[in-house]
C-alpha cells in the first residue's frame, strides 16, 4: 500500500492494498480502479455522471441518461438505454430495436452509443475547471498538496483504513472491500477485490455488478431498471418489463 501522492495534474492518487487506487480531482470528481478484478468506477465534480465498468458490463450515466452494455459470453451483446421515452433495448444478433415505455413495449428505432472505450474518464473530468489534463502546473500540485496536508488518516479497530482527503471518505476493510463517500454518502463508490463486486449510487442512479454464483449487472435510474444474470436480460419501466432470455429471444412479460 503507497498512501497518497500527487500527479503532475494536481490529482490526488491513493494506492491502497489488493492492487485498488483511488484518484480524487481538486473539485472532488471520483474514480476507483480495481485492477484484480478489472472494474473502474467513476463520478463527476457535479455528481451529473458516473460510470461503472465490469467484467459483466458498462454502465454509463450523464444527467437523465443512462446507457448500458451487457457482456455476453457467447458474443451476443445486449444495450439498453434508459432515457425521457422509457427503456431502449437490444442486442447483436437482434434487427430490431424494443422500447418499453408506459403503453407497453414495441419496436422503435433508436442508437446506442460505443461504450467500449475508457468512458471513466470522461466521467472523471466532465463539467471540471480542471477538466483540460494539459493544465498541470505547480498551482495545481501546491493546491493538492495542501489538501493533503489537512486530510486525516486513522485505523479502526477491526482494522479497517480511513480517510478523509477533500471532504472525500475513503475506507478499506482488511478484506479489501474500498468504500468511498461523498456529500454525506449521498454519492457512494464501492469495490471489492476479493469478490470482483462493485456499486455507483447517486441521486441519478443506483447500479451494481458482481462476478461469481450471484453474477449480475444491476441499473436502477427512479422507476427503470435493468437486471442481467449473464443468461436472462431484462428492461423495466412504467409497470411493464421485456427483454432477452437464456436463449438470446425477445421475452415480453
Amino acid at each position: 500500500m503507497g498512501g497518497p501522492s500527487v500527479t503532475p495534474h494536481g490529482i490526488i492518487t491513493l494506492r491502497l492494498h489488493d492492487r485498488v487506487r483511488v484518484d480524487i480531482s481538486l473539485d472532488r470528481a471520483i474514480r476507483v480502479v480495481n485492477m484484480r478484478s478489472g472494474i473502474v468506477l467513476s463520478l463527476s465534480s457535479s455528481g451529473s455522471s458516473a460510470a461503472l465498468i465490469h467484467p459483466n458490463g458498462r454502465v454509463y450515466q450523464y444527467g437523465s441518461r443512462v446507457e448500458i452494455l451487457a457482456n455476453d459470453a457467447q458474443g451476443n451483446n445486449k444495450y439498453a438505454k434508459m432515457w425521457y421515452k422509457g427503456v431502449s433495448f437490444t442486442s447483436d444478433q437482434c434487427a430490431l430495436v424494443y422500447l418499453v415505455d408506459s403503453a407497453g413495449t414495441r419496436t422503435t428505432t433508436d442508437t446506442f452509443s460505443d461504450l467500449s472505450g475508457d468512458f471513466s474518464l470522461t466521467v472523471f473530468y466532465s463539467d471540471s475547471q480542471y477538466s483540460d489534463p494539459s493544465m498541470g502546473g505547480p498551482n495545481l500540485i501546491s493546491e493538492a498538496v495542501s489538501l493533503l496536508h489537512s486530510s486525516s488518516f486513522w485505523i479502526t479497530d477491526d482494522g479497517t483504513d480511513n480517510w478523509i482527503i477533500n471532504n472525500v471518505r475513503i475506507s478499506q476493510t482488511a478484506d479489501g472491500l474500498v468504500r468511498v463517500g461523498r456529500n454525506s454518502n449521498k454519492f457512494s463508490l464501492r469495490t471489492s477485490p476479493s469478490n470482483g463486486s462493485a456499486s455507483v449510487s447517486s441521486p441519478f442512479l443506483h447500479c451494481t455488478g458482481s462476478m461469481g454464483q450471484t453474477r449480475h449487472l444491476f441499473v436502477r435510474r427512479g422507476e427503470r431498471r435493468m437486471h442481467y444474470d449473464g443468461a436472462s436480460f431484462i428492461v423495466r419501466n412504467a409497470g411493464h418489463s421485456a427483454g432477452f432470455d437464456d436463449k438470446h429471444q425477445l421475452k415480453v412479460y
